[in-house]
């Protein structure tokens, strides 16, 4: 039996959410000068941000509609390819900017979609 598009959405909504949750969490407070240069918490935000983006362009595979309601989503998927195919371009302080600007108003973004799934059961 196949998966419905609607959880597969919702799967995808979640893995981004829980993933921009991440990145709220591991720079919390960190000001820039405490994240350039800090291997492992650059590595850990842009793992995390990578994830953001991935679950987002499988979004937009399978629903299009649905992934344009994400604000600025096409930039976050650019983020995510030029961490996978351009990581030598990547610059540390516009990074901590989307960290701790963007993503945490990404995340109400993301729990009001997932709020408009019917819960299982």
């Amino acid at each position: 039996m196949s998966t419905r598009p609607d959880k597969i959405a919702a799967a995808y909504l979640w893995d981004a959410l829980n993933a921009a949750r991440n990145v709220r969490l591991i720079v919390a407070d960190e000001p820039v000068g405490g994240y350039v240069g800090n291997l492992l918490v650059e590595s850990a935000t842009e793992r995390q941000i990578e994830i953001v983006g991935e679950a987002l362009r499988n979004l937009r595979r399978i629903d299009e509609s649905l992934a344009e309601r994400v604000p600025h989503v096409h930039k976050i998927i650019g983020m995510r390819n030029i961490f996978v195919h351009g990581y030598a371009a990547v610059d540390s302080t516009t990074v901590w900017t989307a960290a701790t600007r963007d993503v945490p108003a990404l995340i109400p973004v993301l729990e009001d979609l997932l709020d408009g799934f019917e819960p299982e059961g």
